[in-house]
């Protein structure tokens, strides 16, 4: 399996599936810029550890700033075994300038 790279565009309607695991795995620092609707925080620091108390009958999509990070921890999801997984790509930056909802964090 390969990570997918889903666009803004690609994702926005994707945000309403219940199969979906939106994971933002920026900073606590960063997040007072908002965060996409139904995300769950998960900062990336922290994804070894608390790995194993994900759901992992979900499609796990990670986002992070400008979709670095988000590329690191789609690999890491993929070599514990998870098949379905994608990353926004541009991150929480290409969501904002497709004028895309943001949330309070």
């Amino acid at each position: 399996m390969s990570l997918k790279h889903l666009t803004p565009d690609e994702l926005q309607p994707l945000l309403n599936d219940p199969s979906l695991l939106l994971i933002d795995i920026r900073n606590d620092h960063e997040l007072v810029s908002g965060t996409l609707p139904g995300a769950m925080h998960l900062p990336l620091g922290h994804l070894a550890t608390m790995f194993d108390q994900l759901p992992q009958d979900k499609k796990i999509v990670f986002y992070c700033r400008s979709g670095v990070r988000s590329i690191s921890a789609g690999e890491f999801a993929l070599a514990q075994g998870c098949h379905d997984v994608s990353h926004l790509a541009g991150g929480i930056l290409a969501w904002a300038q497709h004028g895309l909802p943001i949330e309070p964090a």
